[in-house]
Parts: C-alpha cells; sequence; structure tokens
C-alpha cells in the first residue's frame, strides 16, 4: 500500500474554506475589535474614544446585572442541559427496549427552530389560556397559577427553561456516542465487584466520560453567554430590564439607541467571557492528563523497583 504525501499544492483546497472563514469571521471580528474603542452612531465618522467604552462596560448597572444572570444561567445550563443529558444516555447505554422511541423523543426539540418553541412555549405561559396555568388548575394547584413571563421574579427562569428543556436531547447523543465506546468489560467487573447501577455511573460511567463532559461543559456555558433570540422572544428583556442578559443589552445599545461603539464593546466582552471560561475547562483537561501521566510514571517506577 502506497503512503499518502504531503504536496504544498495540497493546500489550495482549503482555499474557499479560509477566504469563508476570513471574510465571514475574522473581517467582523477585527472591525467589531476597532469599533469598541470608538464613538459611531452608524452615520457620522466614528470618533476615537480609547477604553471610555470599556470603563462604561463596568458602570452600567443594566449590563453587571445581566453578566450576573448569564452566569445563573450557564450553572443552570451545567446542571440540566448536561447533567440530564449525561444520566439519560446512561440509562439508554445498553440500548433497552425503547431505545429509539426515547432517543427520539428527546432529540425532537433539538430540530425545532428557536423561533418556533419561544412561539410554543410563550402561548404555553399564557396567563389565561396557556397549558401550565390550565394544568395547574385542573390539578387542584390553582393558586400557583402565575403570569409566568410578565412577573420580574419570574420571567428571567422561565425564559431560560426553554433553551435549557431544548438542548438537552443535544447533550444526550453526544454522551451517548461517547458511552458506546466504554467496554462492557468495566460495567461487568463492577457488577461483579457488587456494585449497583448508582455506583456504577459514578466510578465507570463519570470518569470514562470526562472528556465529552469538558466539551459539553464549554458548549452549555458559551451557548448561555451568547444566546440572544429566546430572550428577544419571548421577554425582549422585560418587564423593565429584569431579563436583560448582555447580548439583549448589545442589540438594544447598538441599534436602538445607535451606540455601536459600545455596543461593540460588550461584544467583545461577551467573547472575552466566552474564551476564559473555555480555556479554564479545557485547561482542566491539560492539568488532569499531566496528573494521570505523573501517577502513571510513579507506579511504574515503584513497580521497578520491586521487580529489582
Amino acid at each position: 500500500m502506497g503512503t499518502l504525501k504531503f504536496r504544498p499544492w495540497y493546500l489550495l483546497y482549503l482555499l474557499p474554506a479560509v477566504v469563508l472563514y476570513v471574510v465571514l469571521f475574522i473581517y467582523p471580528f477585527i472591525q467589531t475589535a476597532i469599533s469598541s474603542f470608538t464613538s459611531w452612531d452608524g452615520i457620522t465618522k466614528p470618533v476615537f474614544v480609547g477604553v471610555a467604552n470599556y470603563v462604561q462596560l463596568f458602570q452600567d448597572q443594566v449590563l453587571m446585572s445581566g453578566i450576573l444572570r448569564i452566569l445563573i444561567w450557564a450553572a443552570l445550563a451545567v446542571v440540566f442541559k448536561v447533567g440530564l443529558g449525561l444520566v439519560f444516555a446512561a440509562m439508554l447505554r445498553d440500548r433497552l427496549k425503547g431505545y429509539s422511541f426515547f432517543t427520539s423523543v428527546f432529540f425532537f426539540p433539538v430540530v425545532i427552530s428557536s423561533s418556533a418553541m419561544s412561539l410554543i412555549f410563550s402561548l404555553m405561559y399564557d396567563k389565561d389560556i396557556g397549558l401550565i396555568n390550565q394544568t395547574l388548575h385542573a390539578v387542584g394547584l390553582g393558586f400557583l397559577e402565575h403570569a409566568w413571563l410578565s412577573d420580574p421574579h419570574t420571567a428571567f427562569f422561565a425564559a431560560i427553561a426553554v433553551p435549557i428543556y431544548q438542548d438537552i436531547g443535544f447533550f444526550l447523543v453526544i454522551f451517548l456516542a461517547a458511552l458506546q465506546d466504554i467496554p462492557n468489560e468495566y460495567y461487568e467487573s463492577a457488577r461483579i465487584d457488587g456494585a449497583g447501577p448508582i455506583k456504577s455511573f459514578f466510578l465507570v460511567t463519570l470518569p470514562l466520560s470526562l472528556g465529552s463532559l469538558r466539551v459539553c461543559i464549554v458548549l452549555a456555558v458559551t451557548s448561555a453567554f451568547k444566546t440572544f433570540d429566546y430572550i428577544f422572544l419571548l421577554t425582549a428583556g422585560g418587564p423593565g430590564n429584569s431579563t436583560q442578559v448582555p447580548a439583549t443589552w448589545m442589540y438594544l445599545q447598538t441599534f436602538q439607541s445607535f451606540k455601536y461603539g459600545y455596543g461593540a464593546a460588550i461584544a467583545m466582552l461577551i467573547f472575552v467571557m466566552s474564551m476564559v471560561v473555555s480555556g479554564l475547562v479545557m485547561g482542566s483537561n491539560t492539568f488532569s492528563a499531566r496528573r494521570a501521566r505523573r501517577e502513571a510514571a510513579r507506579e511504574l517506577r515503584d513497580f521497578e523497583g520491586v521487580m529489582a
């Protein structure tokens, strides 16, 4: 069998993708970074203002409250999106009866657009005709009926429940693929040692799926940081500013207040936050790998000492 040899002209096949990447991502990113140091209304000539927009970020109480909300959102996304996705994947790993049905049921919301899903839940949350309040009334819990999207105390959590519910199936599929690669011998050994399903999950499934778990955590957290559509479609940041998040506040500052420079600064802040979290989570993978190599080397030295 012949070997594949690299030819410099092979790089030409990458050219279309590279051009698209530069035009659609790199160039707009650079333009956004430059605009973040200007005061610009989108019409007149931009005026360089240095770091004034970035100073304003930390004086903007709506933005600071929005950052706190997306941190809460990110934490809940990790617990429910990633956590439930892993648990359900572990339950479906052995392809028990109904495997295809349950996998399809969990994944079905993923293929629905965010606009359609937001419309469905806005009707479900309706105070008068919504399914949630109707169900509460039917089971004798009418005192819990609520204007879910109109109350500042519940609007944010009602809004983020939609993408959390919708994305569970996405993470379920990722974890299913990862768990299929775990040899059955590990589970059989655990059962022989007396481990039940729960103990096997913590001793076998969880440790051997850490790689996929880290990737899913990054996806869940960065998704929470940059999500715009659900909040905009369900509450538009209201009532008041009780559901504003950085992405929606960036939109309002840019396209309604015509503060393009300040909106660009908010966009850069979202980017930096996402990169920091991604670096921390993926960096922990490198740290864990180094520690594992050190432990393996130490065990090898101990073994060699015993043999000597």
